[in-house]
């Protein structure tokens, strides 16, 4: 993507805006929503109201009669899947599991440079403040005997835990950057770390904004949460305590995974369209309405894979890291480093296949809800025109 574009398809070839894409959708008889770059994309143009399309226009021959979908359609038509074009790495259609997944990974096979290779700029940038956090609060005096005779290093423990924040913040502004590399797979594009970059440092700031917000409503909960049960325990049974506390924090769970997935969309749409954090916000809110449980199992089933992975090739370090401390608690400076360095070398394999997954499912959406596939045909044609 790229500034000033007016579609996905951006600038023709020639330098030329494309003419815009028919109103209607033939045979359906409604007009067409709005295009790919004309929610707020790079800031050209207002936002629509989503679902007001306009009133019907009377058939037309519309330039694709076999593709696309009116808005609400959830499913695709028989023989749909083997008539959609696939310019990129995905089917220009209503997306199913196994297109998400080998849509992501066609994107990594395919532009190695860009995504893994920016994932593990990113994560050695941050490598460093994490190794010297982690070893200055291991040296630190944070350890504990208990009644065993067993010492405990608080400090590891909470080296780690920063660490941990330092990786999640990163990997907000690699999510950002890796959905541009995605955008760009999906008609076929391959752009380069330098090209990533420039699309995408003007919006590194609302990324960190979006995420503040995010935080700040966390601690929030968690502040009243903690305080309705610190007054129970001062003034009620002990039972009531206990009963009212599992509650709140089972609400507490459900209420974050609920609101984990209605706003997943919001980074990939303050990236792509260029607007702002609430405006995001509200935009996920809008795309995810009733996809919830769809979302939801696929992002978890992805994360559930990429755990499984880190997981398994993490234990060595860990056992390393264990082993370093047995004796005195605190892990020695060359097993930290060793941790530390194969956790950012994890994390910068896995942060690229999240990242994708994230991206399709938002652009799986907009062709749900929008038939953005009809404007990504287009795209891809001047695309296919330009280089004859």
């Amino acid at each position: 993507m790229s500034n000033g574009w007016t579609s996905p398809g951006g600038d023709s070839p020639s330098g030329e805006q494309p003419p815009p894409p028919s109103p209607q959708y033939g045979q359906h008889g409604q007009q067409a929503p709005p295009q790919y770059g004309q929610y707020g994309q790079y800031g050209q143009q207002a936002p629509p109201q989503y679902g007001q399309y306009g009133p019907p226009q009377p058939p037309t021959q519309p330039p694709y009669p076999q593709y696309g979908a009116p808005p609400g359609y959830g499913a695709p038509a028989p023989g749909y899947a083997q008539l959609a074009p696939k310019p990129g790495v995905i089917p220009l259609r209503p997306l199913r599991l196994g297109d998400v997944f080998e849509g992501t990974f066609a994107t990594i096979r395919g532009n190695p440079g860009a995504t893994l290779g920016l994932s593990a700029i990113v994560a050695l940038v941050v490598a460093i403040p994490a190794i010297l956090t982690t070893i200055a609060f291991s040296n630190a005096d944070l350890s504990t005997t208990d009644d065993s005779g067993t010492t405990l290093n608080f400090g590891t423990q909470i080296g780690q835990n920063v660490s941990g924040i330092y990786m999640g913040l990163a990997g907000i502004f690699l999510t950002g950057m890796l959905t541009i590399v995605v955008a760009e797979a999906v008609l076929g594009r391959r752009i380069s770390i330098g090209e990533t970059w420039q699309k995408v440092r003007g919006r590194l700031l609302p990324l960190l904004g979006m995420t503040m917000l995010q935080i700040l409503a966390l601690v929030v909960f968690l502040v009243i949460g903690t305080a309705i049960v610190v007054v129970l325990a001062l003034t009620a049974p002990l039972a009531v305590t206990v009963s009212v506390g599992i509650v709140l924090g089972l609400a507490l769970v459900v209420g974050f995974v609920y609101v984990w997935v209605k706003i997943g969309f919001a980074g990939a749409a303050l990236v792509l369209e260029r607007i702002g954090p609430i405006a995001a916000f509200k935009r996920s809110w809008a795309l995810t309405k009733g996809q919830w449980w769809r979302i939801f199992g696929i992002t978890l089933l992805g994360q559930l894979l990429v755990s499984f992975v880190a997981g398994i090739a993490t234990m060595p370090a860990a056992l390393i890291l264990g082993i370093s401390a047995a004796d005195s608690g605190t892990p020695s400076v060359g097993a930290i480093v060793a941790f530390e360095l194969i956790t950012v070398a994890i994390s910068a394999l896995t942060a690229p296949f999240v990242a994708g997954v994230s991206a399709l499912l938002y652009l799986d959406q907009r062709i749900r809800k929008e038939a953005l596939d009809v404007t990504l045909m287009q795209a891809a044609g001047q695309d296919k025109a330009g280089a004859a």
